[in-house]
């Protein structure tokens, strides 16, 4: 894996969130291009836990922070897992035609820079927009700005109900906008496929480098609001394939099945609500693999209260898998965060967050057992 000195990782971070400060726009408002990001210094330690031996070749105790990622932390201090800086321009050729690219480097792969985003827009209509090129897979409530930090209360969502081993998707998708009464509503529908030759989020689970594919990804969501309410269904589908890379053996299917990949439907809903001061988050989701006897549940449910420029937050997650093949070797879990987040200034915020992890796998599944994160981020947009 991927080994970044401390003093590396931490003086682009800084400086990114330093320049902030002093941001102008990169062009006049009347310019056809417009650029905008965000960056996010995070950086976590874990307090203490039930187990001290290495997790696969991570320092323990430990805990995971990004899935889809590979972030985990350890017994030390550590800045990588999480931060990142990230850069979007948007050209726009036409009042209905524009292109979008989203570049962000994260700590956790040395800041080596990634296409996050790469996409062609054109507005059909006042109401419908077709685009087409590379965006975030949106699994949930948060996928299209997970990685803008300052977006949400949280030092992170939730990371039992978030991440899996697909982030992005290239493909096409349909955007619809719209009323209902005095509902107001947006639709999505999308299809496409993603490939990756070293998955990250199996760097969690293994050394030896996996090959992970999403083919015939078709789903949709449907989000409506009404004054302090919100809401959002979503439904996906695709075909799972797993080969190990240094092999090349085909892992999902196994080697002997017939079929090319397994099917698997993710489906989930989320209600928000912001009540005065007060608000409340809730998810819940579903990863279907019926087929080879997999299926898990995932939810969380948290509230906070804005108070001035501090907001407080207590959120309690949990997940749970079944497999009829391996019934002793599942993963189930749950967590409790206590989150604080200060304004500092218009664009940026600091958080800390204490996350309390209850590891209640097995009992036939090595897993990362208890833990308990302090976290800090400085979050920030521009």
């Amino acid at each position: 894996m991927n080994r970044t000195p401390k003093g590396t990782l931490m003086l682009p971070i800084a400086a990114a969130l330093a320049a902030l400060y002093s941001a102008s726009p990169v062009r006049a408002a009347e310019d056809p291009l417009a650029i905008s990001g965000f960056a996010s210094l995070v950086a976590g330690k874990v307090l203490g836990g039930s187990r001290s031996d290495p997790y696969v070749d991570h320092a323990c105790p430990c805990f995971i922070a990004d899935w889809g990622h590979g972030g985990i932390y350890g017994p030390s201090w550590s800045a990588k897992q999480e931060s990142k800086v990230g850069v979007q321009g948007t050209y726009t050729f036409t009042p209905a035609l524009s292109a979008t690219a989203q570049v962000v480097g994260r700590g956790v792969d040395g800041l080596k820079a990634g296409l996050e985003w790469a996409y062609l827009s054109y507005d059909l209509s006042p109401s419908w927009t077709l685009q087409v090129g590379r965006k975030r897979l949106p699994i949930y409530y948060y996928s299209d700005f997970q990685d803008v930090g300052y977006a949400y209360t949280w030092v992170r969502p939730p990371a039992d109900i978030y991440g899996w081993e697909i982030v992005n998707y290239n493909g096409v998708n349909a955007t619809w906008r719209g009323e209902l009464g005095s509902w107001a509503l947006k639709s999505n529908l999308f299809a496409g496929g993603e490939k990756t030759k070293d998955n990250l989020y199996y760097h969690l689970y293994t050394t030896d480098p996996q090959e992970v594919n999403w083919t015939h990804i078709v789903g949709g969501d449907l989000v409506a609001s009404q004054g302090a309410w919100t809401a959002r269904l979503t439904y996906i589908q695709s075909g799972a394939q797993q080969f190990d890379h240094n092999s090349g053996v085909r892992v999902t299917p196994e080697p002997d099945s017939p079929r090319s990949s397994e099917k698997q439907r993710i489906y989930g809903f989320s209600v928000n609500a912001d009540i005065g001061d007060w608000f409340v988050r809730s998810e819940y989701s579903v990863f279907d693999r019926s087929s080879y006897s997999y299926k898990s549940h995932a939810w969380m449910l948290g509230a906070g209260v804005r108070l001035g420029d501090f907001t407080p937050m207590l959120t309690h997650s949990r997940y749970a898998e079944r497999n009829a093949f391996t019934p002793l070797a599942v993963q189930r879990d749950q967590g409790w965060m206590a989150t604080l987040r200060y304004e500092l200034r218009g664009g940026m915020a600091l958080k800390v967050q204490l996350d309390r992890f209850r590891d209640h796998s097995g009992p036939e599944l090595d897993f990362v057992g208890h833990s308990r994160l302090l976290s800090v981020s400085l979050d920030a947009v521009f």
